[in-house]
């Protein structure tokens, strides 16, 4: 199935994806820890470094395989966003905004899942991707979010969003 396809009831479905050097210097990190390891090995250097630089390199495939990329999605019924499988879905009766707006990698102190400076304040952001959607709900405990998600054409993702039941 195409990742960027929208699933049945969703209007809008974007796959924002981390940019081609991001991966790039992601795979050498990967090979060059994977690399000392096999050195550690080959030297016969008794002690941590090599399962060290083999489990951090195990690590950091994991992490590259899982979150590399962010899904949005938007419809009449709600917001579903998320990096990998680790997604939540708002239900439509539950926001209270939506609004495109410019990323700020000041509030957020970089990119990725980000905690802002702000209570309930969170970013789900993507290298290169300077828009996004600002969405305002209240989860299931009243707890109030404000959270910004990476997003190419907003605009879209709001007019989805909009279209009557």
């Amino acid at each position: 199935m195409d990742p960027a396809a929208p699933e049945a009831g969703k209007d809008y479905r974007e796959v924002v994806d981390w940019p081609l050097w991001f991966h790039l210097l992601f795979a050498a990190v990967v090979l060059f820890a994977l690399w000392g390891a096999v050195q550690a090995l080959v030297d016969s250097e008794p002690g941590w470094l090599a399962p060290f630089l083999g489990l951090t390199a195990l690590t950091m495939a994991g992490v590259w395989c899982y979150f590399r990329h962010l899904v949005v999605e938007a419809g009449p019924d709600g917001i579903g966003y998320g990096f990998g499988r680790i997604r939540r879905r708002v239900p439509r009766e539950r926001i209270s905004a939506l609004e495109a707006e410019r990323y700020s990698v000041v509030r957020y102190m970089g990119w990725g899942y980000r905690i802002g400076w702000g209570k309930g304040d969170r970013a789900y952001s993507v290298i290169g991707c300077r828009r996004g959607l600002r969405l305002h709900f209240t989860d299931e405990r009243g707890k109030e979010w404000h959270v910004f998600l990476s997003c190419r054409d907003p605009e879209a993702a709001i007019a989805a969003y909009a279209l009557p039941h």
